[in-house]
């Protein structure tokens, strides 16, 4: 006869951890978290640096005004340079905002292996942990605000190439 596995195994407050156990959790539980954090600034910084450049792209255009003909070589190597930058920039934060996610659920994981999700953590029967904390972060919309500017900001600059040239 066949034994049937358990597929979930039992959280660390339904056993008693090992002291490995908890030593692997004391060192994995810091280090996921800073990624989280470290890696949502790191989007905002991404954003910030290609947000200023296309500024500065702006605002270099209007005393340039007359710098091109319609059909200018230089205009399209120039929008072709904006385009390739703000690609780059939106994978770079595309990539950020991946691991940020695979990190953010291995804290979870390591949150709910605790049982920081169950109600008998406290005195008054709550959980530690809100239960809305465990899937809040699948509708996080910065990464949607961070490429909606950078994309705002690339529209703008090569309107701009295109209207004052």
């Amino acid at each position: 006869m066949s034994e049937t596995k358990n597929l979930n195994p039992p959280s660390l407050s339904t056993m008693e951890p090992t002291d490995k156990q908890l030593e692997v959790f004391g060192m994995l539980y810091p280090l996921f978290k800073d990624e989280v954090f470290r890696r949502r600034e790191q989007m905002m910084r991404l954003t910030a640096f290609a947000s200023t450049i296309l500024v500065l792209i702006l605002i270099t255009l209007l005393p340039l005004s007359s710098w091109a003909t319609p059909t200018s070589p230089m205009r399209w190597f120039s929008i072709s340079g904006v385009a390739l930058f703000s690609g780059l920039f939106a994978f770079l934060i595309l990539q950020h905002a991946d691991r940020h996610r695979m990190a953010k659920q291995q804290v979870i994981e390591l949150e709910n292996a605790l049982g920081l999700y169950q109600e008998e953590w406290k005195l008054s029967g709550e959980a530690l942990f809100p239960k809305n904390w465990q899937t809040d972060w699948n509708t996080d919309r910065s990464v949607a605000l961070y490429l909606t500017i950078l994309a705002a900001l690339t529209t703008l600059a090569i309107s701009g190439m295109f209207i004052l040239g």
